[in-house]
């Protein structure tokens, strides 16, 4: 496919066949991946390959009983391993400055002072699989395959069923097969409807 073919074939699948997914192709998926930009180049990811039933079966209890999950044959844990605390850096580091400057002060300070510092080390990493797990499921259309990012997932229980080390949280699951099912199109805003031109309420300019 070309680009804007898989682009426009991209949609959430729940229900995937039984047939299996070539090692030659999830190698393509995680290469993918792999070439996915990062703030910092820090490439703090890590990606779980799933195929163990069992394993898959704890998974979906862990997102919610979510059954569904387990009709595809791979499931991909889109993990991120966990920088340094945001409160223990010096004044002067970069990324406590971004994120001064994003946030505000008072609002790392309040984060800075919640007791429980794995989690607030989560919140910062959350987004850290999502652009690299985008480039699997993108790769992952253009072999026919479909895919649905699944956050709904209880992070601690996923970690103990992945035996995770403690510094390293799986955030996601990507449940990936083959899809069983022709997901219906989706109505999209257009452009007009997403866009301004220079300041708000400046309508984008064909």
């Amino acid at each position: 496919m070309d680009f804007k073919e898989v682009i426009c074939k991209r949609r959430s699948s729940r229900n995937f066949s039984s047939k299996p997914i070539s090692e030659e192709v999830i190698r393509e998926l995680i290469e993918a991946a792999r070439l996915a930009p990062s703030g910092g180049n820090a490439q703090n990811w890590f990606f779980g390959i799933i195929k163990n039933n069992m394993t898959k079966e704890h998974l979906a209890k862990a997102a919610g009983n979510q059954e569904w999950i387990t009709s595809a044959p791979v499931v991909i844990a889109c993990c991120a391993k966990l920088g340094e605390d945001l409160r223990d850096v010096p004044s002067d580091d970069f990324g406590l400055l971004v994120n001064q400057t994003r946030f505000g002060e008072d609002f790392i300070n309040y984060l800075n002072n919640y007791p429980d510092r794995k989690t607030v080390n989560t919140f910062w990493n959350n987004a850290a699989p999502l652009i690299p797990g985008e480039h699997i499921f993108l790769a992952a259309v253009n072999r026919g395959l479909s895919a649905c990012w699944v956050g709904y997932l209880d992070i601690k229980k996923a970690g103990e069923i992945l035996s995770l080390p403690e510094d390293v949280v799986c955030l996601f699951l990507m449940p990936i097969g083959y899809p069983n099912e022709s997901p219906k199109d989706i109505m999209r805003k257009s452009k007009n409807e997403i866009l301004f031109y220079e300041k708000w309420n400046q309508a984008f300019l064909e």
